[in-house]
């Protein structure tokens, strides 16, 4: 994990971002950008495995298209955060039910009970905020969850080719800028799990995913699925994106 910009403070996007951005490239983006995002959410709920009557939060949910797909299960209480107020606008307005709210704030900045939370997503949030920031979200996510209660991470591998795709992506502006607009901090697994045991959180699992498979979504949605699975069971060191599993 990066250490530079000691104490640095990230307050919201530096470049805007559209409300319905994760909405919108999940939907409608290319092939292996839907493949990527499908992935992550349906991985990101399988560690999750909610279940009636826990109460989840989504922190940095974006257009609030994960805690959508958590609110399916009946009997959660889910509740989706982001600082954009334009991002929570749209979930408002594009996921309505009886057991879903979205609500504007601060990942950093959590207005909840001790151990009131049963389960907590965190997904591809720690490398848009500096290191500080990020080890007092971790430490407010230990805070806030039961004992017991999980927490699910994922970020951009720097131990992979993201680097490179990053780089690429920024050529080419396929995304909104990423290197130093939205992302300003890296990490490994290694430094992910660092970041996990300095939070209180214990390790239950800290792999990879999107090593080929979202590239073969070009090709064949179904071959990208398969792929996929054979890659969570043996997890490449080189996949673009990590998962760690927490428990408080």
């Amino acid at each position: 994990m990066m250490t530079a910009d000691h104490g640095k403070r990230r307050m919201g996007d530096v470049i805007r971002i559209p409300g319905d951005y994760q909405h919108r490239v999940l939907n409608t983006g290319p092939a292996p950008q839907r493949f990527w995002h499908d992935a992550k959410y349906r991985e990101a709920l399988r560690w999750l495995s909610p279940q009636a009557g826990d109460r989840i939060l989504d922190l940095g949910c974006g257009s609030g298209v994960a805690a959508s797909m958590l609110a399916q299960t009946v009997g959660t209480q889910v509740v989706g955060i982001d600082v954009s107020e334009e991002a929570i606008h749209f979930a408002r307005r594009q996921f309505l039910g009886p057991n879903l709210r979205y609500e504007v704030g601060m990942v950093d900045e959590l207005g909840f009970e001790d151990a009131s939370v049963d389960k907590i997503a965190l997904l591809e949030v720690i490398e848009h905020i500096y290191p500080d920031q990020a080890m007092k979200v971790m430490r407010e996510c230990f805070r806030l969850l039961k004992p017991g209660g999980r927490l699910v991470v994922t970020t951009p591998n720097s131990h992979s080719l993201w680097p490179m795709i990053e780089w690429g992506l920024d050529l080419l502006r396929l995304v909104p800028s990423l290197k130093g607009d939205q992302h300003v901090n890296n990490y490994t697994a290694s430094g992910l799990i660092d970041l996990a045991h300095s939070g209180g959180f214990t390790v239950v699992t800290c792999r990879t995913m999107h090593f080929l498979a979202p590239w073969l979504a070009l090709f064949s949605w179904r071959l990208a699925l398969q792929v996929h699975r054979i890659e969570q069971v043996r997890s490449h060191r080189l996949g673009n994106l990590l998962l760690a599993c927490l428990e408080r």
